[in-house]
């Protein structure tokens, strides 16, 4: 028997994994209540002291940051080019960043709150679970709400609530849509 009363075996792994889940989870919840605790925090400091804190909720990219954007994860932050996601990917309360080299990074943070993070004109949700760069769309097939391939050739479905505003994103991004009138 180990410290915990668990024999060695099934037992003693099914704590270690709990274990993670729940160090995972604190993690998690840590990092949310900074951004929290800085929110909350009155306007005007009593003292000349500067509180630094990490702020873990990322302004939307701008050029000047050279297209890189900051996502809290499990083990700390990680710095990732915009222009290399593919989609995102709904995970409960968290969100998988699929890259366009296969690689994924799991964020502690909802699909909602990443989209905000991101440039608005250059991705567009199509699903409750997914969330697409326009960069990277390789075609889409019409259907009850359809289904697009991504130059990767991942296959992600349309919902059928999502695809009129989807069809408007495409528009708005590949700068299409209208008849051209001749003079």
């Amino acid at each position: 028997m180990n410290k915990v009363g668990l024999q060695q075996g099934k037992g003693a792994g099914t704590f270690v994994s709990l274990k993670r889940k729940f160090t995972n989870l604190i993690s998690c919840i840590m990092m949310n209540a900074v951004s929290i605790l800085r929110r909350s925090e009155p306007a005007e400091p009593r003292s000349r002291a500067i509180a630094i804190l990490p702020d873990f909720h990322a302004e939307p990219v701008s050029l000047a940051q050279g297209g890189k954007i900051m996502l809290p994860t499990m083990e700390g932050l990680c710095f990732e080019k915009v222009k290399q996601i593919a989609y995102l990917e709904a995970n409960g309360n968290y969100t998988a960043l699929h890259f366009t080299d296969a690689r994924q990074i799991l964020v502690c943070k909802t699909l909602r709150e990443v989209e905000s993070m991101l440039p608005e004109a250059a991705f567009a949700r199509i699903h409750r679970s997914h969330t697409i760069h326009l960069r990277h769309i390789k075609k889409y097939v019409r259907g009850k709400g359809g289904y697009v391939v991504l130059q990767n050739g991942v296959t992600l479905t349309v919902s059928s609530g999502q695809k009129d505003i989807f069809i408007e994103s495409l528009k708005q991004y590949f700068g299409g849509g209208g008849k051209k009138t001749k003079p």
